[in-house]
């Protein structure tokens, strides 16, 4: 589980010093990758956060669950705890056996040496290693692009993310949706009978960056369409709220006095959240931007109508047609948050609270139209993701091999 408070507060008084030898004692010592994929790449090795409940433990899980359906042989390093991550969440830990063809790293460039060197440089110098990576922004920041000569390929969720990275390299940039249609099956959320509230419903991560996740715009429009109406409810499914009290204060002052707004801050394991989707007449992310929009694709599965940004990562499976597009504008980019150090210059966007407003009253007005969209929005992401999954990109990385 978490570190105990003093350990954490230890750990933040020594994050400068870590950071500094993140940054320039160990790509130093890091082997640059030159690798050729395998020709018989049958056992693969998934590092990642993988007993935590963020996105990039999610991420990490939901490989696992696709190569264990496509017959590889796995083992798996679970590098959570190194940063203050483990959450407890199960996950199927595989073989043994420490050998692989191959290495996935489900990290962002700052997590992925000191990963490699706790999981051990020699077994990374002799590995092809691959990066699956989720950016949010147009724009890399330094340390991401010096990381790309330490792997040999790099997965990434959306093209957006792919556009991103190969601006910076020729290395293969290949697309692979997460694969959540393999996780635990959903179920339709039937339409709710008579009488009982419509409800919106919002899942995030405090450790996922505050600014950009943008709770607060959710709060906002989702007062600006239905003011106190008890017939109507915002329920903010929320993680990590005690790592992050600052952040969560901001949030519990936006919801004060809104006595159809609620917040859950704790973790949940997938079936309960599975539920708590099927349980939501419309799913609402009014992000600032998305590598990829994880919980709206879950919800997109759980058949829930969903009211989204229309920029970024989500824009590959959040057919505006299907779905309940907001507009936004453009605007520069501000976030404190420590994974955007040394970004500089870049954007992203600021949705429209009124119109995202207008498109909850749509979802409520018209809930048959509202959920036929999103059967058809389901189907086609469903056939979306089958046509990119980790089996096909590992087949396109190995064909450059076998022509040779």
């Amino acid at each position: 589980m978490s570190a105990h408070p003093v350990l954490r507060t230890a750990r933040r008084a020594v994050r400068p010093v870590a950071r500094a030898v993140r940054r320039h004692l160990l790509p130093r010592l890091m082997p640059v990758a030159r690798h050729a994929f395998p020709e018989a790449a049958a056992r693969v090795r998934v590092v990642g956060l993988l007993s935590s409940s963020s996105g990039l433990g999610e991420s990490a899980r939901l490989c696992l669950g696709s190569l264990a359906g496509a017959g590889y042989r796995l083992s798996t390093a679970d590098v959570a705890g190194l940063f203050d991550s483990n959450d407890g969440i199960a996950y199927p830990a595989g073989e043994s056996d420490p050998q692989a063809d191959l290495a996935i790293y489900h990290l962002n460039p700052p997590m992925l040496l000191p990963s490699v060197v706790r999981t051990g440089l020699r077994r990374h110098a002799g590995t092809y290693s691959i990066a699956y990576w989720a950016w949010e922004l147009e724009t890399l920041p330094a340390e991401w692009i010096a990381a790309i000569r330490f792997v040999d390929a790099i997965l990434v969720p959306s093209r957006f993310c792919q556009a991103a990275l190969r601006a910076h390299t020729d290395k293969p940039v290949i697309v692979v949706p997460h694969p959540v249609d393999a996780a635990v099956p959903v179920r339709e959320a039937a339409a709710p009978p008579p009488g009982d509230r419509f409800r919106v419903a919002s899942i995030f991560n405090f450790g996922s960056s505050y600014a950009r996740k943008n709770p607060t715009a959710l709060v906002r429009a989702f007062r600006a369409a239905f003011g106190e109406d008890p017939g109507a409810e915002l329920v903010l499914k929320v993680s990590d709220g005690a790592r992050y009290p600052r952040e969560r204060a901001q949030i519990l002052a936006e919801m004060a006095g809104a006595p159809n707004v609620r917040l859950i801050d704790e973790v949940w394991e997938r079936p309960r959240l599975q539920a708590f989707l099927a349980s939501a007449d419309a799913y609402l992310s009014l992000h600032r931007s998305e590598g990829f929009g994880l919980t709206l694709a879950e919800a997109i599965l759980a058949r829930v109508p969903v009211v989204a940004t229309h920029w970024s990562g989500n824009t590959d499976f959040c057919d505006p047609a299907l779905s309940y597009p907001v507009d936004y504008a453009l605007v520069p980019f501000s976030d404190p948050h420590p994974a955007y150090a040394g970004v500089g210059a870049a954007r992203w966007a600021e949705p429209d609270i009124a119109h995202a407003a207008h498109q909850l009253r749509q979802v409520r007005g018209e809930p048959e139209a509202a959920r036929a969209k999103a059967r058809a929005l389901r189907s086609a992401f469903v056939t979306y993701l089958r046509r990119h999954g980790y089996e096909e990109a590992l087949a396109s990385l190995a064909r450059p091999a076998q022509a040779a």
